[in-house]
């Protein structure tokens, strides 16, 4: 059995390995010694479903996420997601029914933190206080760094560019720190660690050093690690979907489906839909938030223009008609944090619309039907000419150059074929080449100009190891260059692969798959039974139930303090 260790770098994207390769010994190192691959990511290709994807090797029609909420209502009504809306087991839970111990350090979507024999500390969407498994991992930690262990970076609210970088590259540094500590001091056959910062960056600054800086910390930490377990364990370098500049066109699903009298808007100005953005509170301390304090004028502008439009006689649309006339709609959207931005709109009256796009990260259109939505409006027997309008509305529409608004539009049955297929969206759609974005807002415009850093759909996987097929054929692949590995791999196929690798049958659950030419050797499948079904496991004597947190009370402060992040994030 040779030992596996998987990095998970968010966003990861060989454009930005390419262009800073000069400054990254050690994943060029990988790269030469090991094979690659574009990792083509989930639909949709957001963190929220994304990692699960990964650490299940199922899409979201199998494990049940399509996104940062769980709707099962209206989107008003969203909930963040935690590791009880992911269906499937994840590939520690099979290991853990065998007693493999595992190390699983700040995964997205794996809270509240429940038992596996080994560690598990949650990342992304977390509580910043989340306690980990076993009871007391992060004292015992936290005592050996001489420091707190952190979820997140100090200052990630912060207004100041330059707290907030510090932060990220202080939490990149601690990071690094725990996953040696954790690797040196623990039982494991399995080492999961993620990085966020790889995503973040991108998001809230826009200079090209800054990026490099902070995939050169992201590059120490995996020599670290490979210095750290040795030439006889495996490493995997993966990530849940790509990033890069998007320079098309923001598109306003709801309001393209108000003009056609799918959506309609709230009198009442009700809530604007799963942001939750009426609860603010951060994930940080006080202390934190340095410079967070005061709008700028823009915002407070924004703000108002709400609440004076009807006094002034202005409302957004002839506010961003007057931007775009002189070419700054797109700068006046992308300035202002859309909970800011969405003071200015209508509010999409969920109950009473026929269809709707209920967050931007889900990438489609729900149907408000009868029969299944509470207070549903479209009779099933006009569900699938709804369905048909739709289509064909979203499938010919075209941003003001000419070119088509998205890639496909689809039916979700065309896509999906799980068991949670009634969870997602009715309808399916992906923006042009990943360069045009998607909003819900009503601001009285289809579409605005943008100029942002965003997800793409190709991410980045990298692996080597004794156990990693290192056949070198010829290739076309980036630069045409002699490489290693597949021409192109699925985020599902990394727990197949990291499960085959650790010599284990992969479970016939995964739908994911193990080529060939990553791993050197046959592999088996097998039926697991279901790895979360019966007692808990890998529980430490002493231990609670390990079910961790799980009362309302602590429900509730874990979603209004992720929303803050959401927010900053520019996801909601």
């Amino acid at each position: 059995m040779t030992k596996t260790v998987v990095l998970g770098f968010d966003a990861l994207d060989f454009r930005y390995l390419d262009r800073f390769a000069d400054s990254l010994p050690n994943f060029a190192a990988m790269r030469e010694e090991g094979v690659e691959a574009p990792l083509e990511s989930t639909h949709p290709p957001w963190t929220g479903s994304a990692w699960p994807s990964l650490y299940t090797g199922c899409d979201p029609s199998h494990h049940g996420v399509y996104g940062f909420f769980d709707i099962d209502g209206y989107p008003d009504e969203g909930t963040v997601v935690s590791r009880a809306d992911v269906g499937p087991a994840a590939i520690w839970d099979y290991l853990s029914r065998d007693d493999r111990p595992s190390v699983v350090m700040n995964v997205p979507v794996t809270h509240p933190a429940g038992p596996i024999e080994g560690v598990l500390l949650p990342g992304y969407l977390a509580s910043e206080d989340d306690p980990g498994h076993p009871k007391g991992i992060r004292d015992e930690l936290e005592a050996e760094l001489g420091e707190p262990y952190r979820i997140y970076s100090r200052g990630e609210l912060s207004d100041d560019p330059e707290a907030k970088f510090a932060g990220y590259l202080e939490l990149l540094d601690l990071r690094r720190r725990a996953a040696l500590a954790l690797l040196e001091r623990e039982e494991w056959e399995l080492a999961w660690i993620q990085v966020q910062k790889t995503d973040a960056v991108f998001h809230n600054f826009d200079e090209e050093a800054r990026f490099r800086e902070v995939y050169e910390a992201a590059d120490r930490l995996v020599g670290d690690v490979r210095d750290a377990v040795g030439d006889d364990v495996n490493v995997l370098c993966c990530s849940d979907h790509g990033i890069g500049p998007v320079t098309g066109h923001v598109i306003y699903v709801n309001e393209v489906l108000r003009r056609h009298g799918f959506v309609t808007v709230d009198e009442g100005n009700g809530d604007d839909g799963p942001s939750l953005s009426d609860a603010k509170p951060s994930l940080a301390t006080a202390a934190d938030r340095t410079g967070s304090n005061g709008a700028s004028p823009l915002e407070r502008a924004f703000t108002i223009t709400r609440r004076g439009a009807e006094r002034v006689g202005l409302d957004p649309a002839t506010v961003y008609g007057a931007a775009e006339r002189i070419g700054l709609d797109g700068v006046l959207l992308d300035l202002v944090p859309d909970s800011v931005v969405q003071n200015t709109g209508e509010a999409v009256d969920w109950r009473r619309s026929q269809a709707y796009c209920a967050s931007a990260t889900r990438m489609g259109v729900r149907i408000n039907l009868e029969g299944r939505e509470p207070a549903g409006v479209v009779p099933q027997s006009a569900y699938e000419t709804v369905r048909d309008e739709i289509i064909a509305l979203l499938s010919n529409l075209e941003t003001p150059d000419g070119k088509p608004a998205f890639d496909f539009v689809c039916r979700r049955e065309e896509r999906y074929d799980g068991p949670h297929l009634g969870k997602a969206p009715d309808v399916l759609f992906r923006p042009r080449e990943m360069n045009n974005t998607v909003k819900t807002g009503l601001y009285g415009i289809e579409t605005a100009r943008t100029d942002v850093f965003d997800h793409k759909l190709e991410g980045a996987f990298v692996a080597a190891g004794p156990d990693v097929s290192n056949e070198r054929e010829e290739a076309g692949g980036r630069d045409g260059a002699r490489e290693a590995g597949p021409e192109r791999l699925s985020i599902t196929d990394v727990a197949p692969i990291a499960m085959a690798l650790l010599d284990r049958p992969v479970p016939e659950q995964m739908t994911g798959s193990v080529p060939d030419s990553v791993v050197a050797g046959p592999v088996e499948r097998s039926r697991y039974a279901d790895a979360r079904d019966g007692p808990p496991v890998g529980a430490r004597a002493g231990d609670d139930d390990g079910e961790g947190p799980d009362s309302e009370a602590d429900s509730g402060n874990a979603d209004s303090e992720v929303t803050a992040r959401l927010e900053n994030l520019g996801y909601i």
